[in-house]
């Protein structure tokens, strides 16, 4: 396995989780370590069982889901930010259960591009054997697990810098990359 190849892949996939982390950040209540902790090991989780998942479909049917993939995140990641771009002006404190809803929905949209690339990733990153796998998506979720850690602190900073709506650059990020999904598909 090409370590340094699943690292730069594990990088490219996080982008999208970093971005949607530091999104919401800039809705949490403060520097809550728990939340920026827990924001990071989701989306780490959900771009390690992606993968997984798209290398077990490749074994049993390549394709499945090539052709809507981008469709389905690109939905899921326009709606998210224009609810963010709408709730940008009301009080921005994420709550307990909608806050786990929103962010379930981010890391599965998020992850879907890793659910693609678990069907490449035995030849994108050397992951022939299942060790090598599961070594790959460890690095993935890893790498994931820290930027989108570093998203969320950052994001929550610039809330906690006063800037009355920080929820419309999370907001205007997640359609961004949403239409970039949708372009990219």
């Amino acid at each position: 396995m090409e370590i340094i190849s699943a690292a730069a892949l594990g990088t490219s996939l996080a982008a999208d989780a970093m971005a949607a982390s530091f999104a919401r950040g800039t809705k949490s209540s403060g520097s809550s370590k728990s939340g920026a902790i827990e924001t990071a090991f989701c989306f780490g989780a959900f771009q390690m069982f992606m993968p997984l998942l798209g290398w077990s479909i490749g074994k049993v049917g390549r394709g499945m889901f090539s052709g809507f993939d981008h469709i389905i995140a690109f939905a899921i990641l326009l709606f998210l930010g224009i609810k963010m771009i709408a709730d940008s002006g009301r009080d921005r404190t994420v709550s307990s259960s909608g806050g786990r809803k929103e962010l379930f929905l981010l890391a599965f949209a998020t992850s879907i591009d890793a659910l693609a690339s678990g069907i490449a990733l035995p030849v994108s990153v050397g992951a022939v054997k299942p060790s090598d796998m599961f070594a790959a998506i460890g690095i993935i979720g890893a790498v994931t697990f820290v930027l989108s850690l570093m998203g969320y602190i950052l994001g929550s900073r610039l809330r906690n810098g006063k800037v009355r709506y920080a929820g419309c650059i999370g907001g205007i990020m997640l359609i961004i990359i949403a239409v970039k999904t949708l372009l990219a598909g």
